[in-house]
């Protein structure tokens, strides 16, 4: 098929145009027609440019509809892609990284006690808790005595030795209370009656005996120096004085308590003193 198009006839080229194809002047060389430029391809463009041997040069139309089906083929598979995809809250069960090995997965997964549980009830019986109170009563009766020699040698201030060793001797007996103190802390009276009532009494003087000690030893240091029938009343010899006072009372509301205890299990009865 060809058209006269002013110059000549015209004919249809597949290879013109970059090989698009086009209309070009037919011409009696065929090397030169084949060569010559397209009329629409404008201005300044060359002659296109021949295929290689062997390779058939495909229209740009074609080029096209590869590209433009290619991309249609992308976005749906983005738009299939992002419609299967599972929620953020799926995807972080689904896909959530093992923490056994982490600090708070350990505390999770362990047997600890919570403190906010009641402990396990005691296998002690009554008389068994009975006893072990007992026993701490006759280690604070060992040291009453102690008390008691330590607090005269230094109202009496026999010599600046006898002084010296008063004092010592009343911050041990002071130490000895404290221990009595942690052991008592340490015992399970739930199945005595009144016995965690009692125990907080006994807790409460054995403390004011713990500060009267401790009082008294400091009097002991003012005391150095001193003349027999001269040894000043000072703040600490004072500030003993109420503590035992206090300790009194506390041993006093405690063997309230205490001795029917003593009585049901047949333990020696006690006064303050002795306490």
């Amino acid at each position: 098929m060809s058209e006269n198009h002013g110059n000549g006839p015209m004919r249809w080229d597949e290879h013109a145009r970059g090989g698009a194809g086009g209309w070009v002047r037919a011409s009696a060389d065929p090397q030169r027609s084949s060569a010559e430029p397209d009329p629409g391809a404008g201005p300044g463009q060359g002659p296109a440019p021949a295929p290689e041997p062997g390779r058939r040069a495909f229209p740009k139309k074609h080029v096209l509809l590869a590209v433009g089906g290619g991309l249609l083929f992308a976005a749906v598979v983005l738009v299939t892609a992002h419609a299967v995809r599972p929620s953020p809250t799926e995807a972080g069960h689904s896909a959530a990284p093992s923490v056994s090995g982490s600090p708070a997965a350990a505390v999770e997964g362990s047997t600890a006690a919570d403190p906010t549980e009641p402990t396990a009830p005691s296998t002690a019986t009554a008389e068994e808790q009975a006893a072990a109170v007992d026993a701490l009563l006759e280690r604070s009766e060992s040291d009453r005595q102690q008390v008691i020699d330590a607090v005269n040698a230094v109202e009496t201030c026999a010599s600046e030795n006898s002084v010296a060793d008063a004092g010592t001797a009343l911050d041990a007996a002071a130490v000895r209370r404290e221990e009595l103190i942690t052991g008592l802390a340490e015992l399970d009276l739930g199945e005595l009656p009144s016995g965690p009532s009692a125990a907080r009494s006994l807790r409460t003087g054995w403390q004011h005996s713990a500060d009267a000690d401790r009082a008294f030893a400091n009097w002991a240091d003012d005391a150095r120096g001193c003349s027999p029938g001269s040894v000043p009343r000072t703040a600490s010899y004072r500030q003993g004085v109420r503590s035992s006072g206090l300790a009194t009372e506390a041993k006093q509301d405690f063997l309230s308590l205490w001795t029917p205890i003593s009585d049901r299990y047949g333990l020696p009865q006690r006064d303050t003193a002795q306490l």
